[in-house]
């Protein structure tokens, strides 16, 4: 009895070796931190992070509450765009501000006040333009006596356009519209505002350029190629989406090509749609969120090469019964994740200046936080030579609603992000396959829970899979069966080890691809416990 348990036991415990080698080799938890979210209102717990950076451009822009030892700098942001009242010395490879307010002078001007191009006193704009860039340059020692604002990411916050071309034929009459715009068609009219607009924006752009440094990125806030949009995301097919003109917004249009471009566009760097949610569970349009952030990126960076770093924010957006309430954690985590697997450069986490005096508990960005802290430890991944896995579009997952994944592929290794937006509850478990090349990986999500798994993709299955591992018979005194997927005709290692892990027998086993139903003579073996393993997956086998 002693030694039939000693050998039951010394079995298990070496199938867990064998199935911890190959954990070992897939990095799923590189870490021991284990948040904890802060139950103080008006309070972010920095501290409790460890220090950790990310190769992205990440600016902060939530409240601060006191920080005068710059702790976003310390925990994966890049940048600051709101101040503690300590920040005049803060580098200006770490400076980021959102200029509010960039149409309005407060002079009742049409622009500001009915969104039209016509009748505007340019001076006026240019004269509070120039004011204004002067005052951010007193923000920061290191220029306030140039007058140029010494900034590293600056967004003027314009947004003063009419969208739908109904709308835009209201001006039609008005007074301010010059009168021989007033007897064109309506085509010619919608087409001659939308024109007039974009030389409006350009202006902005050109002003400012000349009262920040050389080295300065501006990029408008939203005003990216293709304007955001949650709820007609699937209303056109990607290949629509990724190739049609009229789709553009027409601020970045070339009217004379027709095509993407135009003064505007010319004088962006980078560009920031505003990726804001705005349905919270159990809404039916909520499971969407994450599909309409990734979409924002990927549809953008489908027509343009330069950066896309889009806003978001971790409460939602102008749906009134949910408006200014904090997102949910896993919201915030995946959030924090999955934008830079669709090729985001960077982001930019908005706030709402009035609310930082709200007293309210901001655990919500300690999940943010979280999510960042959790992608360092990958960070690598990102660096130098890779390539980002995308499958399925953001758009396609609005209209299929299953589990969304993406994948950085970089030498043998496969980093998977995967998250299940759509699960009816918390306890609803799902398998995804990810596929890269010759490479095949399941993934088990439960509930909403933001994966993120690194696999070395030299194991299990880069080129052959292990499927329905059951040895049979079991136990066994001659022969034994099992399956193998292989994706090309091929031979692989099939080893037995015995209970002391000692390798007692080892055979080349010839494939054609497909699945593939083997047999193994293990008639030389002694009885007792042996494992069987193929291509790292191993099975208990019992020889009498």
């Amino acid at each position: 009895m002693k030694s039939k348990y000693y050998e039951y036991v010394l079995g298990l415990f070496l199938m867990f070796c064998f199935e911890l080698e190959i954990f070992a080799q897939n990095s799923c938890q590189p870490s021991l931190f284990l948040l904890t979210p802060s139950t103080q209102n008006r309070s972010i717990e920095w501290q409790k992070f460890p220090e950790f950076s990310l190769p992205f451009s990440i600016v902060y822009g939530g409240p601060r509450f006191g920080d005068s030892q710059k702790q976003p700098l310390k925990h994966g942001f890049s940048h600051l765009a709101t101040s503690d009242g300590n920040d005049s010395d803060l580098p200006r490879n770490k400076r980021a501000a959102v200029w509010y307010g960039t149409g309005y002078p407060s002079a009742n001007q049409p622009w500001e006040t009915i969104k039209s191009p016509w009748g505007n006193n340019i001076e006026l704009y240019k004269n509070k333009w120039r004011n204004d860039m002067s005052g951010f340059a007193n923000n920061f020692s290191s220029s306030a006596e140039t007058g140029i604002a010494d900034i590293d990411f600056f967004v003027p916050d314009i947004e003063l356009q009419i969208k739908s071309n109904d709308s835009i034929l209201i001006l039609k009459n008005h007074p301010t519209t010059p009168l021989e715009y007033r007897s064109l068609d309506n085509q010619s009219f919608i087409n001659q505002y939308k024109k007039d607009i974009q030389v409006l924006y350009g202006q902005a752009f050109i002003e400012t350029k000349k009262y920040v440094s050389p080295t300065t990125k501006i990029g408008g806030y939203s005003d990216a190629p293709i304007l955001n949009t949650y709820i007609n995301i699937a209303g056109n097919s990607w290949q629509k989406w990724t190739s049609d003109v009229s789709l553009l917004n027409y601020i970045n249009y070339d009217f004379s090509k027709n095509a993407l471009g135009g003064t505007s566009f010319d004088n962006q760097d980078f560009y920031s749609p505003a990726a804001y949610y705005y349905y919270d569970f159990p809404s039916p349009l909520a499971p969407d969120y994450l599909a309409y952030l990734l979409f924002q990126i990927e549809v953008n960076r489908a027509w343009t090469s330069k950066p896309i770093i889009p806003f978001v924010w971790l409460r939602f957006s102008y749906t009134p019964q949910f408006v200014k309430k904090f997102i949910r954690p896993f919201m915030a985590e995946a959030t924090a994740i999955f934008p830079f697997f669709s090729g985001a450069k960077g982001l930019w986490l908005w706030e709402d200046p009035g609310t930082f005096s709200n007293n309210e508990n901001y655990a919500t960005y300690e999940h943010f936080i979280n999510g960042l802290y959790r992608l360092s430890q990958y960070k690598d991944m990102f660096i130098g030579n890779y390539e980002l896995i995308i499958q399925t579009t953001a758009r396609d997952y609005v209209d299929t609603r299953k589990p969304i994944w993406r994948a950085v592929a970089k030498g043998n290794e496969l980093l998977v992000a995967a998250h299940n937006p759509y699960a009816k509850d918390e306890n609803e478990v799902v398998t995804i396959e990810v596929v890269y090349k010759n490479y095949r990986q399941n993934v088990t999500l439960k509930g909403y829970e933001v994966f993120l798994c690194k696999f070395d993709m030299t194991l299990l299955a880069n080129e052959a899979l292990v499927t329905n591992f059951e040895v049979s018979p079991n136990p066994a005194s001659d022969q034994i069966q099992f399956k193998v997927f292989s994706t090309k005709e091929q031979q692989i290692a099939v080893e037995i080890f015995d209970v002391n892990g000692k390798k007692v027998l080892q055979e080349k086993v010839s494939l054609l691809q497909g699945e593939n139903l083997k047999s193994l003579n293990i008639s030389s073996l002694s009885t007792g416990v042996h494992f069987l393993r193929v291509f790292g997956r191993s099975k208990k086998i019992v020889v009498d």
